[in-house]
């Protein structure tokens, strides 16, 4: 049977058309009226087409457009999520396709767009709404999403940082923190899956955050040869000669103000001992230790934080099985280094972006904001209880998965800024 292309029509400001074959049908984004964005190729991936300039946005896999009618393949969540919900994009998929059954269902709305396009559950129609070889995946299927609390895990292009300008002074651009699109513009994992959706595991869900400070010892006479020091720095832009002058004049007043609270026998004892190397000569020639002046001193983040996760999959059916091989063969290819073409370099793995996902879809109010992180190591264990078992398909009877995330930025104050929002921050 030929393949119908139907007539552009307008979704929003985008231009599209279906192309018919049989009971299914796709969904094309075409570049007449408004030219495809180069966010929508990077997130269509390889379902973008260069030579036509057209992205395969859905397949139509219902053409009764029961519940769950359409399955994702270049298109945006976003996008997805609308064309699940809004009753308008049903109805000019109908009429392109020239369907005019009255079979009309819709599933309910929801407040996050990433819900409707990732349904897993079989429609009414006997067909399983499953990605195939789609941008998002998700463990446990077939489970009421709006009630629960889940874990997203985005896979993006590592981009390194690099020295530029900002507000007209040299920085460090691309601080990981930034959301994904801002200065940082990381896209996402261009070829197979890029995103998962895990249950909440009560042992991940811990952070900690860490400044360094350290001890700092000044004694009155390192005091005097720090104000000789910079007495130095300051006469060295002009001339040798200055530098000289302004040292010794330093050095003079310097002593001069040691003087007042030490004696001659003091300063000849400290100064012996700096000059052979050995501090403990004071202490000998005087009976006295120097008050080093202790002091605690910022000297920088500490380490930088991690987050450990330990994940029991538990297959039920044929499809559960898969979408768990499927998800452990999306971290293993995203945590691995890739060969260039040569073999000569090695590019760096995907880096990540961690969430929790509270019901409703948005940032968990209650636990903490993650930075852009590496997966720094994933391990897979395959009779987690202590025999070896499979179904019938050669599917084990369960999984224990376990990965631990880096972030690759420290935590600063203005990470923070809004100490009254309502999240709880990083």
């Amino acid at each position: 049977m030929a393949k119908i292309t139907s007539d552009p029509f307008l979704l929003g400001t985008e231009s599209f058309v279906t192309e018919t074959d049989g009971n299914t049908s796709t969904v094309k984004r075409i570049a007449e009226g408004k030219a495809i964005t180069q966010t929508e190729k990077e997130i269509a991936g390889d379902y973008y087409n260069s030579v036509l300039d057209e992205i395969d946005y859905a397949e139509i896999y219902n053409l009764k457009f029961g519940s769950n009618y359409i399955d994702k393949l270049g298109a945006s969540d976003a996008w997805m999520a609308l064309a699940l919900t809004d009753k308008t994009y049903k109805e000019a998929f109908k009429k392109a396709t020239g369907q005019n059954s009255s079979n009309i269902s819709f599933i309910a709305p929801e407040t996050s767009s990433m819900y409707a396009a990732v349904t897993n559950n079989t429609d009414a129609n006997g067909k399983s709404n499953t990605n195939k070889g789609g941008s998002i995946l998700r463990y446990p299927l077939n489970e009421d999403k709006k009630q629960y609390d889940y874990l997203k895990i985005c896979a993006y292009e590592y981009k390194p940082r690099g020295f530029g300008q900002k507000k007209g002074q040299n920085s460090l651009t691309g601080d990981y923190g930034t959301e994904i699109g801002g200065d940082r513009g990381l896209q996402a994992k261009q070829t197979g899956s890029h995103t998962v959706f895990l249950p909440m595991e009560p042992s991940g869900l811990t952070e900690s955050n860490s400044v360094g400070w350290g001890n700092s010892k000044l004694s009155p006479i390192d005091a005097a040869l720090g104000n000789i020091s910079g007495a130095a720095m300051e006469g060295a832009g002009d001339s040798i000669d200055k530098a000289v002058k302004e040292t010794m004049a330093a050095t003079g007043q310097a002593f001069n103000d040691a003087k007042g609270t030490l004696t001659q026998q003091n300063i000849t004892a400290k100064l012996a001992g700096m000059a052979i190397g050995n501090n403990d000569l004071f202490t000998r020639a005087t009976g006295q230790v120097m008050n080093n002046n202790l002091e605690l001193l910022f000297d920088g983040p500490g380490a930088l934080r991690t987050f450990n996760y330990n994940f029991r999959f538990t297959p039920r059916d044929a499809d559960e099985a898969n979408q768990i091989r499927r998800i452990i063969k999306f971290f293993k290819y995203s945590i691995a280094p890739r060969r260039d073409g040569q073999n000569i370099f090695l590019k760096s793995p995907h880096v990540f972006k961690l969430k929790y996902i509270y019901k409703n879809g948005d940032q968990h109010p209650f636990l903490n904001k993650i930075k852009t992180c590496a997966c720094t190591n994933f391990t897979v264990q395959y009779a987690p209880d202590g025999s070896y078992m499979t179904y019938d398909d050669g599917s084990m009877t369960s999984y224990n998965v376990g990965m631990s995330f880096g972030e690759m930025n420290p935590i600063y104050a203005d990470d923070n800024k809004d100490e009254n929002s309502n999240d709880m921050g990083y």
